[in-house]
């Protein structure tokens, strides 16, 4: 029998916030010593922006910022609040584009027009934004800096 990434999916619901930390731990390693600072991963003309906000023993708050020289109208800035459990291997988006709290399940239809599983894509986003700078990252020499 063979395994697919959607039978994998299904018995792992939760396999998008431990690759989320995998990913933040392999983009600022040090990540995890507990100090508040700004970091700028940066390949060509992208750049991630993350600032730890805030931290306790085994939790920490971070935003992280892209932003894109395009057209206002075409593209947004990107931007997402996130906390990062150590003690569980886990980083998950609490914040995204000006919402300040993301629910686990929304009704439809909602005054946000949010889909029902808004909290779940914006983690999934997540890990599609950091799979792109960690695949840009191993093809050519990261420049990380912290300010």
């Amino acid at each position: 029998m063979s395994h697919t990434i959607a039978q994998h999916r299904r018995r792992q619901p939760m396999w998008f916030y431990e690759k989320n930390y995998r990913y933040l731990r392999l983009l600022i390693p040090d990540l995890h010593h507990g100090h508040q600072g700004r970091y700028k991963i940066t390949h060509e003309q992208h750049s991630l922006n993350i600032q730890v906000t805030d931290f306790g023993p085994y939790t920490q708050w971070l935003q992280l910022s892209q932003h894109f020289d395009s057209s206002p109208s075409l593209l947004r800035d990107l931007s997402m609040s996130v906390r990062v459990y150590h003690d569980a291997m886990l980083a998950e988006v609490i914040g995204y584009q000006g919402i300040e709290r993301l629910l686990a399940r929304y009704e439809l239809p909602n005054s946000g027009m949010l889909l029902p599983d808004e909290k779940r894509q914006a983690n999934l986003l997540l890990h599609d934004w950091l799979t792109m700078f960690i695949n840009r990252h191993r093809q050519a020499e990261r420049s990380v800096t912290l300010s």
